[in-house]
């Protein structure tokens, strides 16, 4: 190799490392957030809100939160642990609504799912914080969806993060809805009411 091309290629690397370095920060800021908007989201709501479903078959509040408790304790730092591992793990799938239904999420106490899940959060957060540039290619076999890397199931768990947080704020918007009069209209799509 030409000394040129083993320029290109550490310079390369180092952008790789330096990209895989701002990926990690970036997740560890996303994780580290939920909390925060959780507990926002929560703040003054009444207990009939939380476990009011916007549609029949759309979780309550309360239901969200018990997913994301079990994704945080079960699922999440399991995987992780599997995929870095790097020897060909079998990762099963699960049926979160299965879940719903025998762990009766609809009945939980929302205030206890969340100190649940922000124990497991802040745990997690320091499992996250070991994990090395180099094992973010590391994989393990989803039996649904194939070879998953380290890199995917990570932007899995922020992206999780995001839609669930999102999907808690849409329930909310409800409470606001009925009073909105002529601006309705604008907010039909984010809470998918068809015209």
């Amino acid at each position: 190799m030409e000394s040129n091309d083993l320029i290109n290629a550490g310079m390369q690397r180092a952008q790789q490392i330096a990209s895989d370095q701002e990926f990690l920060r970036d997740l560890i800021q996303t994780l580290g957030s939920t909390e925060g908007v959780l507990r926002s989201a929560l703040s003054g709501m009444g207990h009939a809100e939380q476990m009011l479903r916007p549609a029949g078959n759309e979780w309550a509040i309360v239901e969200v939160l018990c997913h994301l408790r079990d994704l945080e304790r079960e699922i999440f730092p399991a995987r992780t642990a599997l995929i870095r591992k790097n020897d060909g793990s079998m990762i099963t799938a699960f049926d979160q609504d299965a879940w719903a239904r025998e762990r009766k999420y609809s009945s939980a106490d929302p205030y206890r799912v969340l100190e649940d899940f922000c124990g497991a959060r802040r745990r997690n957060i320091e499992l996250v914080r070991k994990i090395r540039d180099d094992e973010l290619d590391c994989s393990a076999s989803h039996s649904e969806f194939g070879s998953l890397t380290l890199r995917v199931l990570l932007a899995d768990w922020a992206a999780s993060d995001l839609v669930h947080t999102a999907q808690i704020q849409r329930i909310r918007l409800w409470r606001y809805y009925p009073e909105m009069g002529p601006f309705q209209r604008y907010f039909k799509g984010a809470l998918r009411i068809k015209e």
